[in-house]
């Protein structure tokens, strides 16, 4: 009789312990925050042809580091915390990259067919409007942006 309470009292004591490892660590970075969320890019990237004085970016759109913007039509600015969508040749509109729902910076595709901004980080998505909230009633912020030449500056608020 006494070695099966003591088989019962290991279970009660080791099963919750097995339990949180094997889904401890997944259910804690489901619900992270910040910048090591995974993303195609790499932070060690040298960006040329930006320039910053105080809270306005300038960026040389003829510069190699942006021709990813020119050719898919939008990218992850990381170094600069925003997301830049080219509306056409003549128009670009800028993003905080911070998803609204939790604050995943890396995580972001572009679906062009419905115009929206998706963060994988939980599957939610945003429309490129600066007005329409997304699937967690909040509206992605926007900046305000200027193109002169092939110079787009944006303002961040």
């Amino acid at each position: 009789m006494k070695s099966k309470y003591k088989r019962r009292e290991f279970l009660e004591n080791v099963c919750p312990t097995v339990a949180l490892a094997m889904f401890g660590v997944s259910l804690i970075e489901a619900c992270s925050k910040g910048d090591d969320d995974s993303y195609s890019g790499s932070s060690d990237t040298v960006i040329t042809g930006v320039t910053v004085t105080g809270n306005v970016v300038s960026i040389d759109l003829d510069d190699p580091s942006f021709s990813i913007l020119q050719s898919r039509g939008w990218m992850n600015f990381t170094q600069q915390n925003m997301l830049l969508l080219k509306l056409s040749d003549t128009s670009y509109r800028a993003f905080t990259n911070s998803c609204p729902h939790a604050g995943s910076r890396n995580a972001w595709s572009y679906n062009n067919n419905q115009e929206r901004f998706v963060c994988s980080s939980h599957s939610n998505s945003y429309p490129s409007d600066c007005t329409t909230p997304g699937t967690t009633d909040d509206v992605l912020e926007c900046y305000e942006t200027n193109l002169m030449g092939s110079t787009l500056s944006v303002t961040k608020s």
